[in-house]
């Protein structure tokens, strides 16, 4: 193979030489701008390196092969190639002034059109411009289909969307789906089914319906007198049991009276205690009830000296079931730190308000099925007693995935 380096004023010349000098099937293997002077002056030239095979015979009349297998420049050196050719100046035909004139109206009066580049440099430029932009592309959509569906495929990417739209931990996602193909190897139209009953498997609750003595605890604001309010009227009303309420909330005025007054409006007996000493006697006068119901004064977990005092008052009466009241709006890493520092206590049981103020429950299934403590109750409004049921892990799924299609 014979190789040369031509270097010229401008690309087109610098192909007419090495045209003259290796012949038409030469192949354009590098160009590059060098600095140097053109009639004096300071400019730029091109130099070009060409190549020619000199064992290879070809037809005057054939088309050189410049396909250049791996080389993505090959389609742009036949460009090349085609500007290289001369077309003879031909003579101009003689034109009357008057058609000229016409012609020249004519021009003026149509529209500029943006002529193509001309420049091969400038179209080998554009062209790896564009595949550069392509290849970016082609990666950022790569990765955001990945990040999507947590490299699942078919239908698992499917459920993995749904799972990290509703907010649950990508560790729990992968291990739920982990679970569910070991179960259904090859989805067919029944995964929607075992998808679910796999999420309810990690959901556990439990009926307190038979518990006699229920307390409630938790932060303030997550909801337990009106829960509790809700309760009483529910085994009142709709179980037809005698129910007594106890309240030891007496930090705040106002829940005693919202407690006193809902008592008398629904007849039933209320008593209020100060002390855990007075527990023991609260809980005598209501041993005719077949529920009592316990409210307590919310505490802050990071609060010592009021848990502590918390725990005092539940050794005096040694509940049947303790709920902890926890608000579904709050965030995952709270929940978990309360769930923390009040299980300590004795906490078996736990009850999520407020499942209307949030629109993804991600956060409560995620700590449920880690701290394994059942649920109890939902509630989901202000009404008293209608915004209230009986925890059901098949209700709970299907406003966690309702959630995931907002």
């Amino acid at each position: 193979m014979k190789i040369k380096k031509i270097v010229a004023g401008s690309m087109k010349e610098a192909l007419l030489l090495v045209k003259a000098e290796l012949g038409e099937d030469a192949m354009i293997l590098k160009t590059r701008k060098i600095p140097g002077k053109i009639m004096g002056k300071t400019g730029e030239q091109i130099e070009v390196t060409a190549a020619i095979d000199e064992d290879r015979e070809v037809a005057p009349s054939s088309v050189p092969d410049l396909s250049m297998k791996g080389n993505h420049n090959s389609e742009y050196l036949a460009l090349l190639k085609k500007e290289s050719r001369i077309v003879p100046p031909q003579p101009k035909p003689t034109v009357p002034p008057q058609i000229q004139r016409e012609d020249a109206r004519i021009a003026v009066d149509q529209p500029k059109t943006v002529s193509e580049p001309r420049d091969p440099m400038q179209i080998m430029k554009i062209h790896d411009e564009l595949s550069e932009m392509k290849q970016l592309l082609s990666s950022i959509l790569a990765t955001g289909e990945t990040k999507a569906s947590g490299g699942f495929a078919g239908p698992w990417a499917i459920l993995y969307k749904r799972l990290s739209d509703s907010e649950i931990r990508d560790d729990l996602a992968r291990d739920l789906l982990g679970r569910l193909r070991d179960v259904s190897p090859n989805p067919g139209r029944n995964i929607n089914r075992d998808f679910i009953s796999a999420l309810a498997e990690s959901f556990p609750c439990a009926d307190t319906e038979q518990k006699r003595i229920q307390v409630f605890v938790g932060p303030t604001g997550s909801g337990k007198t009106t829960t509790i309010a809700k309760l009483a009227a529910y085994y009142s009303l709709e179980k037809q049991k005698k129910v007594s309420l106890i309240t030891a909330d007496t930090y705040r005025i106002a829940a005693v009276e919202q407690l006193r007054s809902f008592a008398d409006i629904v007849g039933i007996d209320l008593q209020v205690i100060f002390s855990p000493e007075e527990a023991a006697d609260a809980i005598e006068a209501c041993s005719g009830s077949d529920i009592i119901l316990v409210d307590t004064a919310g505490r802050s977990q990071k609060n010592r000296e009021h848990m502590d005092e918390l725990g005092q008052f539940l050794s005096s009466i040694s509940p049947d079931a303790l709920h902890l009241v926890l608000s579904a709006g709050v965030k995952e890493s709270d929940l978990r730190d309360m769930i923390f520092r009040y299980r300590k206590y004795g906490v078996n049981r736990l009850v999520i308000t407020k499942l209307d103020e949030t629109l993804r429950l991600g956060n409560v299934f995620n700590v449920v099925d880690e701290c394994r403590i059942p649920v109890s109750y939902f509630t989901f409004g202000q009404s008293v007693p209608d915004d209230i049921e009986t925890a059901h892990p098949g209700l709970f799924i299907k406003r966690l995935l309702q959630g995931s299609s907002l």
